[in-house]
C-alpha cells in the first residue's frame, strides 16, 4: 500500500501527465472514463461506512486504490444478490423433477414465471420450467463489476452519485429519474434513481433476466449450463451489445476491463 507522501507523489505525476497530454481522458454521454490501466487490481475489505451511504470515488486520486475501492464496495452486493437468485434457481431445479406439484408449489412458481416475465405460467411442463430456468440464473460478477465502472466511470457519475445507479437503466415514467443533460430533443426516458446501490443492482440482473433485447446473453449462458462450463462474464459479454449504442465496442470495452482487471477470478470461484 502507497503511503501518504506517495499517494500525494502520484497524484501530481497524473496532473502533469494530463495536462501535458501524456494520458488521454475521453466522455461518453455524461460520464468521464478514465483510461484503462494495465494492471491487477487486489479487492480489499471495502471502508466501513454507514448503511446506504456511497463512498467518494471522486476524491480517490490514486487509480489503482480507486479501482480496489469500487469493487470492494460493489462485489458484495453482487454475490448476495446472485445468492438469492441461485436460491430460487436450485428451488426450480428441484420442483421440475417432482411429479406432483402442492398448491403452494404451484403458487410460487407461477409468481416466479410473473416476476420473470414469462407469457404463459398456467401449465407446469417441460417447456415452462426449460425457459424459466433460462432467466431464473446469476449474472457472472466480472461482468457486473466491469458494466458498473464502464457506466459509471468507477461510481464518479452524476447518476451514480445522485441516483444510486451503477449500471445506467433507463425509466420512462415522468419523475421516476434524472433527466440527461444530453438527452435528445422529443425523448422522454429517464436514468433511474434508485433507493440504494443494492437495488440498482438488483434491477440490473433482472434487466439481463427478463428483457428481450438480451436473450442472446442468456441463450450463450444456458449453452454453458448444458455443456457444464463455468459461466464467465466474458463469454456472456457477447450478448450486450444493445445495452449500448456503441454496440460491438461497447463489447469489447467489457471485454478489455475484464482482462485487464483480472475479474474473471471471482467467476471462477463462485459457487453457481
Amino acid at each position: 500500500m502507497l503511503n501518504k507522501i506517495d499517494k500525494i507523489m502520484l497524484g501530481v505525476l497524473l496532473a502533469l501527465l494530463v495536462l501535458s497530454g501524456g494520458i488521454h481522458w475521453h466522455l461518453v454521454g455524461e460520464k468521464a472514463v478514465e483510461p484503462e490501466l494495465p494492471v491487477a487490481v487486489v479487492v480489499e475489505e471495502a471502508e466501513e461506512l454507514p448503511a446506504g451511504t456511497v463512498p467518494d470515488f471522486s476524491s480517490m486520486v490514486d487509480v489503482k486504490a480507486k479501482k480496489s475501492a469500487f469493487f470492494g464496495f460493489l462485489l458484495p452486493m453482487v454475490q448476495k444478490e446472485n445468492d438469492t437468485i441461485l436460491q430460487n434457481r436450485q428451488r426450480v431445479i428441484a420442483l421440475s423433477s417432482q411429479s406432483e406439484l402442492t398448491e403452494n408449489d404451484q403458487s410460487w412458481l407461477s409468481d416466479m414465471g410473473r416476476k420473470y416475465r414469462m407469457r404463459d405460467v398456467s401449465a407446469f411442463d417441460e417447456i415452462f420450467f426449460g425457459e424459466l430456468l433460462t432467466r431464473v440464473d446469476m449474472i457472472p460478477a466480472s461482468l457486473a463489476l466491469a458494466q458498473s465502472a464502464n457506466e459509471t466511470a468507477w461510481g464518479t457519475s452524476r447518476f451514480a452519485r445522485q441516483g444510486n445507479n451503477f449500471f445506467g437503466q433507463w425509466c420512462f415514467s415522468p419523475g421516476c429519474g434524472i433527466v440527461p443533460g444530453a438527452r435528445p430533443q422529443g425523448e422522454t426516458y429517464e436514468v433511474q434513481k434508485f433507493e440504494d446501490v443494492a437495488a440498482s443492482v438488483s434491477a440490473y440482473m433482472h434487466n439481463l433476466n427478463t428483457n428481450h433485447q438480451y436473450k442472446t446473453l442468456r441463450q450463450l449462458r444456458e449453452q454453458r449450463r448444458v455443456s457444464k462450463e463455468p459461466v464467465t462474464g466474458a463469454d456472456l459479454a457477447h450478448g450486450l451489445q444493445a445495452y449500448s449504442i456503441r454496440c460491438v465496442e461497447y463489447v469489447e470495452e467489457l471485454l478489455s476491463m475484464i482482462n485487464s482487471n483480472k475479474l474473471l477470478q471471482y467467476d471462477l470461484n463462485d459457487k453457481g
